[in-house]
């Protein structure tokens, strides 16, 4: 009798715990503490590395409170960057004010996709300084070093933000090194044009010098009467009178732009962000 009611008792503990183990097999979507700030998916992340990062993450979005993500991919499932990114945000628990850095190995993506106070945080402007301090990481295939650092220019961004003073096109970033981080191309643009100014005045220093040493002086006669035939100069007089000058002036437009681009994504959420190829 005691090892039948011990079966039975058996059996009914397997028959609870069956339901647990099988919806252990599905997707959840998380929400709280419970959440993953990494979800890397395309195994890009070493699991030690994985783990320092998760936790460099939650720690710094319960500081801010702002959820700072990472998500990894193979294939964006049809969609675009954009997309893909505001959507897995929008869809799995995570906060109203934050952002997400999406990699896709697919066809070489990044994106950021900001929401809430995040947009605030990281403007346009934002965008490019990550892509300069981080996209070069990922060309190079160091992904924990890219997600670090991206994590740590979004609390350093929230903090400036809370200034009342986001980084921004106003408000220039600064690395580690000293440079100012901003628009490259157009950086580039100057230093091309004033090495070319340079080489030419080089240049036509040499030529003037060149040409002014195989001068040879001539001689003056200083009298003009030889150089004259009788008639030849015939000089007139005569008058041109304006009357009416037109000037025409344009005023300049200074545009500084600045601040964060929207879209709204499949939720009705609103998002800002931005991204390219790696």
């Amino acid at each position: 009798m005691k090892k039948l009611t011990l079966s039975v008792l058996c059996l009914l503990m397997l028959s609870l715990c069956l339901p647990f183990c099988a919806m252990a097999d599905e997707p959840v979507l998380t929400t709280g503490s419970a959440k993953d700030y990494v979800v890397d998916n395309a195994d890009l992340i070493f699991d030690l590395n994985e783990e320092e990062l998760e936790t460099q993450l939650r720690e710094t979005s319960e500081k801010i409170g702002m959820d700072i993500v990472v998500v990894t991919t193979n294939t964006l499932d049809g969609k675009t960057p954009e997309a893909y990114a505001d959507d897995y945000y929008d869809y799995n628990g995570y906060a109203d004010d934050g952002c997400l850095f999406l990699v896709s190995t697919e066809d070489r993506d990044w994106q950021v996709s900001t929401k809430g106070y995040a947009i605030t945080c990281i403007t346009d402007y934002g965008i490019q300084v990550i892509e300069e301090e981080c996209v070069h990481y990922l060309s190079n295939e160091d992904y924990y070093l890219a997600f670090n650092k991206y994590g740590k220019l979004v609390e350093e961004f929230y903090y400036e933000a809370q200034t009342g003073s986001p980084y921004d096109t106003n408000n220039k970033y600064t690395d580690e090194y000293g440079e100012t981080i901003g628009a490259p191309e157009q950086t580039s643009t100057v230093k091309a044009i004033f090495i070319s100014l340079v080489i030419a005045l080089v240049i036509a220093l040499i030529i003037t010098f060149s040409v002014k040493s195989k001068y040879k002086p001539v001689k003056f006669n200083h009298s003009a009467a030889g150089y004259l035939v009788d008639g030849s100069l015939n000089v007139t007089q005569s008058y041109e009178h304006f009357l009416y000058s037109n000037v025409t002036k344009t005023q300049r437009q200074s545009s500084s732009g600045g601040g964060s681009s929207t879209h709204t994504s499949s939720s009705g959420s609103t998002h800002g962000g931005g991204g390219g190829k790696f």
